[in-house]
């Protein structure tokens, strides 16, 4: 089973503490458009933690199992699986819709998502 696979039942508790460079699960809710979703009734979604704005609001990436290519998207491994970041898909989300964290990135990894994630502003 891959890590961003749910299975089994989540709490609903508040997480009372985040750090830059985790990937959680997210209640992303239902959205407009093209913007991503996630899936079940509450929505859910793997969503790395990019950048903190305070103790509640930060800036997430979602992720998917499914493998895609181009300036959009980033891949990352783990597990032995590979999971795709949307760069084009980010967006301030409250800590309020995050549950348990799936794993950390490193910090040189985070880097090189950042730099997508730049790179790909500017050329937008």
């Amino acid at each position: 089973m891959s890590p961003l696979t749910r299975g089994g039942r989540r709490g609903w508790d508040v997480i009372t503490k985040i750090r830059v460079g985790e990937i959680r699960w997210c209640r992303f809710g239902v959205n407009i458009g093209k913007e991503i979703i996630g899936k079940g009734d509450t929505f859910h979604r793997p969503v790395l933690i990019l950048k903190k704005f305070s103790g509640d609001v930060f800036f997430g990436l979602p992720l998917t199992t499914k493998i895609h290519k181009g300036d959009w998207y980033y891949q990352i491994v783990h597990d032995n699986a590979t999971q795709t970041i949307i760069l084009n898909q980010g967006r301030i989300l409250d800590r309020k819709r995050l549950e348990e964290k799936i794993f950390e990135i490193s910090e040189s990894e985070l880097q090189n998502i950042k730099k997508a994630y730049c790179e790909l502003m500017i050329k937008l």
